[in-house]
């Protein structure tokens, strides 16, 4: 019994090491530079990046922005030895053309 104790935890020690987690939505990093602020519209960016992973009105943007999308992905493996994650946000005017945008990505 003693010993199938010691396998059984070896076993759940070894499935927390190697275990991956993924949060968000995977979405094409392809275009997140090619995003011009008062040309590009809702329409284009979903054609890029796909549905977003939240939505968001906005009130009082100091550029006129009146909605946010977030997109968002993260993965990490190995217990959290290894992370790669992107966040990208689109902010859009009331005409629906981009007034604003970031993105940032994390390999570690």
């Amino acid at each position: 019994m003693k010993l199938f104790l010691r396998i059984l935890l070896l076993a759940v020690v070894v499935v927390a090491l190697v275990a991956c987690a993924t949060a968000g939505k995977q979405f094409d990093r392809t275009h997140v530079n090619d995003i011009k602020k008062g040309v590009h519209t809702k329409a284009q960016i979903q054609e890029w990046f796909g549905e977003p992973y939240q939505t968001t009105s906005l009130q009082g943007h100091p550029a006129g922005c009146v909605e946010r999308w977030t997109y968002v992905h993260a993965y990490s493996s190995y217990g959290g030895a290894k992370t790669v994650s992107g966040a990208l946000v689109v902010d859009f005017d009331g005409n629906g053309k981009v007034c604003a945008n970031a993105y940032t990505e994390t390999n570690q």
